[in-house]
């Protein structure tokens, strides 16, 4: 399953959104929004706090002001729009950084404030000075929380702030009517409730303040990126070195590279040689030589030589920004984990005051005496240690802080629900060329059965020179080492998976794999069928209409990580497959050097995919590996989809999974990695549920009638907070290495 995209004729928005804080809040957001006809698809992403929105505009019937406004109607603030994440994150982080500082100065007069009050019994502070001391703590210090409930009373649906601001009130109004009107209540409930107040406020309020600094953490891998990005770039224009703005850098234009700088854009090298520090984007430590020919991305390190670099594509859809990009929507995206969470954090405020009013009223009927104080320091107690907060980050901090340590291994997991499915896998395929081998190959002999060698090579060239297949590669860089001059050619066509066609002087000529050239009618006779069969690499048949011209025997160089790479996989359990459309000689030789046993050859595109199919229909969950065009139906097919970064484009954008590094050991991390977040986050969701069950009848005072314990209003904040704290600590794991 893919990362959601605006589909066609739909608009996609980022939108940065102020005053979420709780899975709540989530549920609320979504439902304003995903209530608006015309809107496809919501996502909320609550540690970044932006709503990705995919809809249909109608001029002047529905655009984004409606989704403002649903959304402002919910009780919270739009901060701006933009069509990326990293433009609505960048409004959202502005919003959080002054919120956390407004949070800081409450935090800092709250504390000077509950001091003395949470000290009274010491300090023989008078009643009327006790409440003179409260009142500001409460109304400041706590105003954020009573914004909260103000927001969740207009819009008729409570969160975590309900619960806190509540819980303060009461305590409050509770010691206020003690002070002013102590006659009207027995003696032994004259007992003010000042530092219950004092205890809520400051306790929650750091734990909101450490836990957004925790927050903030996991997802320093994705900031870290976007933070070092090339803004400027600098081009060669009319004999001219300029030094512009990325945007203005337009694809085919020449960028200069001096040693030390970023390289700005994705392209190739085509004048100069220098090491390249590609650790941004795969994780590996050690420089890469680049020479001319040679690919880069935008964004790595250029270190000892100049580079002129030909700019293959924009800034937008560079390597280091198509990554950026989808990892935030990968971070937006729910696995099916979160949405169970999502549904029982819905009904959890409610059932939070149902059962503190419950527990309030029995108390108040058959509690001990003060019946009265007994019942409040319940109900009390119940809202102050509820903690739908913890719900509502399980996850999305776990993903943010388990992506962002993937981006710096190299890894570019496209889809949360990926997370889920790696635990389930049964089955991985491998494609041969390109993937378990370099996709390098060299002609290593030829193979002439009709007229001259020249002549082959000639019509070899004329059709392979408009390919992209490596074996095309090959080819043509076989024909530099000798002079020929490819025939003339008419009109071409590929044949993915199969090979190319063109018309030279009104004649089919074919370059492709033996058994299409037999589909297409060509005669091989014994001999042909004998030299072609003994080849010991891959061949690449020449034809002209139906007749064999003879062909070209390549081969290719393993991977050096592809044996290791394929043990790993097989000790985590899993069965490992090689499909190729290669030769059945040539994929078992591969296949028996790195130690796979189960082989699929000779197979066409669409074959591969109606192997995944066929595997799935037997029950197993299959994961292809791939990077070539030909492999796109069966990676889209497959429950999980893995694709190099040295591969085609189509590959990459139909895989669920990118391995950045040309290094197959990259798979067995990301499997690894996969697992450990999937672990993660059912830790911390069993912590949140397992924190409310427990403690929620704790703070009712379940445990008094036997063991005499009631939880203090102001230890049940202090517990909320740790919550919270806990979850983000847990997830904080994952950006270590293991």
């Amino acid at each position: 399953m893919k990362a959601p995209a605006a589909p066609a004729g739909q608009r996609r928005v980022v939108l940065p959104v102020r005053g979420m804080h709780c899975a709540s809040c989530v549920g609320k957001v979504e439902g304003a929004v995903s209530a608006l006809a015309g809107v496809s698809s919501v996502s909320v992403d609550l540690p970044s706090r932006t709503v990705t929105v995919c809809f249909l505009p109608r001029p002047g019937k529905f655009d984004v002001r409606d989704l403002r406004r649903a959304i402002e109607k919910a009780g919270y603030d739009v901060l701006g729009e933009s069509s990326d994440r990293a433009g609505a994150e960048s409004l959202s982080l502005l919003s959080q950084h002054e919120e956390q500082r407004v949070l800081v100065t409450r935090l800092q007069w709250s504390s000077v404030l509950a001091v003395p009050l949470m000290a009274g019994h010491w300090l023989n502070l008078s009643p009327y000075t006790e409440l003179l001391l409260a009142a500001p703590l409460q109304i400041f210090g706590g105003w954020h929380f009573h914004e909260g409930l103000a927001r969740s009373l207009m819009r008729r649906r409570a969160d975590m702030n309900t619960l806190v601001s509540l819980s303060t009130w009461a305590a409050f109004l509770f010691s206020v009517y003690v002070v002013l009107l102590p006659e009207t209540l027995p003696a032994a409930a004259r007992q003010t409730q000042w530092d219950a107040v004092a205890g809520l406020i400051v306790m929650v309020t750091l734990g909101r303040w450490i836990e957004a600094g925790t927050r903030g953490k996991t997802n320093e891998a994705i900031v870290k990126m976007m933070r070092i990005a090339p803004k400027t770039a600098r081009v060669s224009r009319g004999g001219k070195e300029l030094t512009v703005p990325l945007a203005e850098v337009e694809v085919g234009e020449t960028v200069i590279v001096r040693p030390g700088e970023q390289i700005a854009l994705d392209g190739t090298v085509v004048e100069g040689a220098s090491t390249v520090d590609e650790s941004l984007l795969t994780g590996e430590s050690l420089p890469l030589e680049k020479s001319k020919g040679s690919s880069v991305w935008g964004g790595t390190m250029n270190k000892t030589g100049a580079l002129t670099v030909r700019v293959e594509r924009p800034g937008s859809e560079s390597a280091l920004a198509r990554i950026v990009e989808a990892v935030r929507t990968s971070q937006a995206t729910k696995p099916r984990i979160q949405r169970f969470a999502d549904k029982a954090a819905g009904a959890f405020v409610p059932f939070v005051v149902l059962t503190g009013v419950a527990s309030a009223l029995l108390w108040s009927l058959y509690g001990p005496e003060p019946k009265v104080l007994f019942a409040l320091t319940a109900l009390i107690s119940v809202f102050a240690v509820a903690c739908p907060c913890a719900l509502g980050l399980a996850t999305p901090l776990a993903i943010v802080a388990g992506l962002g340590r993937a981006a710096q291994m190299g890894i570019f997991i496209r889809n949360a629900d990926v997370l889920e499915d790696v635990g389930k896998l049964d089955v991985v395929l491998f494609d041969k060329t390109g993937t378990l081998t370099e996709g390098r190959p060299k002609v290593v002999d030829t193979i002439v059965l009709q007229g001259t060698a020249s002549e082959m090579l000639s019509y070899a060239v004329a059709a392979e020179q408009r390919s992209e297949h490596p074996f095309a590669e090959a080819v043509l860089a076989f024909a530099r080492t000798v002079v020929v001059s490819p025939a003339p050619v008419d009109a071409f066509e590929a044949f993915p998976g199969r090979g190319v066609m063109v018309r030279s002087l009104g004649r089919a000529v074919r370059v492709g794999s033996l058994a299409w050239l037999k589909e297409a009618g060509c005669v091989f006779d014994a001999r042909a069928s004998a030299l072609f069969q003994d080849s010991a690499g891959s061949v690449l048949g020449v034809a002209v209409e139906a007749e064999i011209l003879g062909g070209y025997v390549l081969d290719d160089t393993v991977r050096p990580s592809a044996k290791s790479a394929v043990a790993a996989l097989k000790a985590m359990g899993l069965e490992v497959c090689l499909v190729s459309g290669d030769r059945n000689a040539s994929a078992y030789r591969v296949a028996e050097l790195v130690g796979i046993t189960s082989v699929f050859a000779e197979v066409l595109p669409e074959e591969k995919a109606r192997i995944v199919s066929r595997l799935q229909s037997e029950g197993k969950k299959v994961a292809m590996v791939g990077e070539g065009f030909n492999d796109a139906p069966a990676l889209s097919g497959a429950d999980i989809g893995i694709a190099l970064a040295s591969g085609t484009d189509i590959a990459i954008e139909a895989a669920d999974i990118t391995l950045m590094r040309p290094d197959l050991g990259g798979l067995a991390d990301a499997f690894d990695l996969c697992r450990r977040i999937r672990v993660v986050i059912w830790q911390n969701l069993f912590w949140a549920f397992a924190y409310n069950i427990l403690l929620i009848p704790v703070a009712a005072g379940a445990l008094y009638p036997e063991f005499g314990i009631l939880l203090r209003p102001q230890w049940a904040g202090a517990a909320m907070a740790l919550s919270s704290i806990s979850v983000a600590l847990n997830s904080l794991r994952l950006r270590k290495k293991t």
